[in-house]
């Protein structure tokens, strides 16, 4: 008799001691409108405990009694995680891609056609600038701005290159973005000629040289990357044209995802 008391209290005492070691969270997983999500599932931070959320939005979850945070994800949402607390509990969550801020520092090189009798011989030198916008879950918006700061290259260096346009998601970590704008077309010429010296009857060669820059319509072309969370990636062409002379910029840049 006293062996089966024993155990009995020996069953108890483990019992109680389960039941202080566990607790139950509860609360509801909703968008950021307040409207249920169900189907989505709330786990134990780094833990094994997971349930799934009903048709109302609403859950309960037995978890450790020292789980400090749970997190609740949903397909198309961003994951979030919340402290965990004695009364209910309500994950908001936001879409992934609902309208994201990025700015990049761009840089790059630019050609110019340099004309040498009717050979062609292209010029190059260096391009700085900015891209900056907004990324949608299918359309967006940018500018970019392109500076040629070499005055020997580019006659009014000051001015930039601006191009405005459109982005489309491709990929869930790529958007394409094309444009148009406003920039100048620069240009450097080579004319050789002769003259008769008079005095002497000799021919004479004359060289002469001089550039340009002329108002042009600019056109753009690329791809956004999402690198990380925060972190964005370009690349692209702008062609900048008057339809006689054409310069191409071919630029890079990385950036902040606000």
């Amino acid at each position: 008799m006293k062996k089966v008391f024993f155990m009995l209290a020996l069953a108890l005492t483990s019992t109680a001691a389960m039941a202080q070691s566990t607790r139950i969270i509860k609360g509801a997983v909703v968008d950021k409108n307040g409207n249920p999500l169900p189907g989505a599932t709330v786990e134990a931070t780094n833990g094994a405990e997971s349930t799934t959320v009903d048709a109302d939005g609403t859950f309960s979850l037995e978890v450790s009694r020292w789980l400090n945070t749970a997190t609740a994800r949903y397909a198309g949402m961003r994951k979030k995680t919340l402290e965990v607390q004695d009364g209910d509990m309500v994950f908001r969550l936001s879409p992934k891609y609902e309208m994201d801020w990025f700015l990049n520092v761009v840089s790059g090189v630019v050609t110019m056609e340099r004309y040498a009798r009717n050979t062609n011989v292209p010029n190059t030198t260096y391009s700085l600038g900015l891209m900056g916008g907004f990324l949608g879950k299918n359309w967006g918006g940018y500018t970019k701005l392109l500076w040629t700061p070499n005055s020997s290259f580019a006659s009014e260096p000051a001015v930039p290159t601006v191009t405005i346009g459109a982005t489309k998601r491709v990929f869930s970590f790529m958007h394409a973005y094309a444009g148009v704008g406003y920039g100048k077309s620069n240009g450097r010429n080579k004319e050789y000629d002769s003259l008769k010296d008079p005095s002497s009857g000799d021919e004479v060669s004359i060289t002469n040289e001089y550039s340009w820059n002329n108002d042009a319509m600019a056109f753009d072309l690329g791809a956004i990357f999402r690198v990380k969370k925060h972190m964005s990636a370009n690349v692209g062409i702008s062609c900048v044209t008057d339809f006689d002379d054409t310069n191409y910029y071919f630029s890079a840049g990385v950036g902040y995802v606000f």
